[in-house]
């Protein structure tokens, strides 16, 4: 779900006069924030269908191809997912020869998990189209405001990592 369109000033203008606990800037900031996390978010997702791939699976094949044979609960940890949400997951991946299961040799408890040469292949075939596509959104902005963009991201990211507890 995503709001399709944001309050307007007036609105939020209200609203802080209602909650004295609400910043007005900070709100508006937020908001712009959080829609246009959830609307590239959708893009990708909208790519990704259009060959035959989930956001869920592409963040697996992704996440493998800077790191092979990670341990299922590793994925699950990275993923930001339950293990049971992982496995079920890894399982239609396995069935579709996109990734495979490997015991670890010196803890046979532990399953990793691997890209086969097909899930590379198809990682190989989409993400040139996602690195265009990321080249097109942001072509409006220099390298100063790319930049800064992202300083200024993940300066938020950091804050709002800490904060999750308190919520």
């Amino acid at each position: 779900m995503i709001l399709k369109e944001l309050p307007s000033y007036q609105h939020l203008l209200k609203k802080s006069a209602q909650y004295p606990e609400m910043d007005l800037e900070v709100t508006e900031a937020y908001l712009h924030v959080l829609r246009t996390g959830c609307t590239l978010h959708r893009c990708a997702e909208r790519r990704l269908a259009r060959n035959g791939l989930s956001y869920g699976r592409f963040l697996v094949m992704a996440l493998l191809s800077q790191e092979e044979y990670l341990p299922v609960c590793r994925l699950a940890e990275l993923s930001s997912v339950s293990y049971p949400t992982i496995s079920a997951l890894l399982s239609g991946m396995v069935r579709d020869g996109l990734v495979e299961r490997v015991q670890d040799e010196q803890d046979r408890r532990v399953v990793r998990i691997a890209l086969t040469a097909a899930g590379r292949a198809m990682l190989d075939e989409i993400m040139p189209g996602m690195f265009r596509h990321q080249a097109a959104v942001l072509a409006g902005l220099t390298r100063e405001e790319l930049a800064t963009l992202v300083a200024l991201l993940s300066k938020v990211r950091l804050d709002a990592n800490e904060c999750t507890e308190e919520f």
